[in-house]
């Protein structure tokens, strides 16, 4: 028979197990979906984000790997076929976006994960925010003129080109290598255009208001205009022209008709068929 102290007693400790465990509960997350590129981002989730990254070292995201990667540049002794070589080079892409990626740059500290857990949010979660909030203002960046449809249309025609080539890339000439790697370049600019293209245009409207707060916490490749490194130049503008050193503007230039060389073109016929 137990007595009524111990009883008592034995009552309180449940109650405060329950108590505690009830607390527990309250702290697991129950909703851990994480948040994609083109899904649609609210005000409050930005600010939640700036909460959060005021709380980090320095007040500053952690120093990301870069997500985008130059244009491919493929070693002349590669022995993978080409259609092997864009595989490779789209997964290496993809890869960079990926949170599992990303995850292991948060610093280990109890504060943050306390600070995670006041905003009911996992590690991955916030990975996920701060990609979609990075991919909005990169999105910012794209000019009218710079159609992310057409950049797709093009991409797919000469990424699909480039998958049935199934020529070992070491045994081509260098012409044909240069070739390649002249259309390979439409990989990333494909990526990057896939990427952004679903980019919800609220998002946009969204990190807009935001933009002085969100400028300084991310890296510059955000920030800025992310084709305008991987435009194709020569396709845009033909071969550049550069005056040597010491020619004057055009502008600038004087005729002497004291000095100058005359000529003579031959006499213009003209036949019925010219007329």
């Amino acid at each position: 028979m137990i007595h009524s102290g111990k009883s008592r007693y034995l009552l309180i400790v449940l109650l405060a197990g329950a108590t505690v465990l009830s607390g527990c509960e309250e702290e697991k997350l129950t909703f851990t979906e994480v948040k994609r590129v083109n899904d649609d981002l609210t005000g409050s989730e930005i600010s939640t984000f700036l909460e959060i990254v005021d709380h980090l070292p320095n007040r500053k995201l952690p120093p990301f790997p870069k997500l985008y990667l130059p244009l491919p540049n493929w070693n002349a002794e590669r022995t993978l076929p080409v259609s092997n070589l864009v595989d490779s080079e789209q997964q290496s892409l993809s890869d960079r976006w990926a949170t599992k990626h990303l995850l292991d740059t948060l610093p280990q500290s109890r504060d943050f994960d306390r600070r995670l857990r006041r905003k009911r949010m996992t590690r991955e979660q916030f990975i996920g925010l701060t990609l979609s909030i990075g991919a909005a203002l990169s999105r910012s960046t794209v000019r009218e003129n710079q159609k992310l449809e057409n950049i797709l249309s093009k991409g797919e025609q000469v990424v699909l080109k480039l998958r049935l080539n199934s020529r070992p890339f070491n045994t081509m000439t260098s012409e044909s290598m240069h070739a390649v790697l002249h259309d390979a370049a439409w990989i990333t600019r494909h990526d990057r255009a896939k990427r952004l293209v679903s980019v919800p245009d609220g998002n946009v409207e969204r990190v807009l208001k935001y933009w002085d707060q969100l400028v300084q916490l991310f890296p510059d490749e955000l920030t800025r205009n992310p084709f305008d490194d991987i435009a194709d130049r020569l396709d845009k503008q033909g071969i550049p022209f550069e005056e040597l050193p010491g020619n004057e503007a055009f502008d600038d230039l004087n005729w002497d008709p004291e000095q100058a060389i005359v000529g003579h073109d031959e006499p213009l016929t003209l036949d019925a068929q010219s007329l």
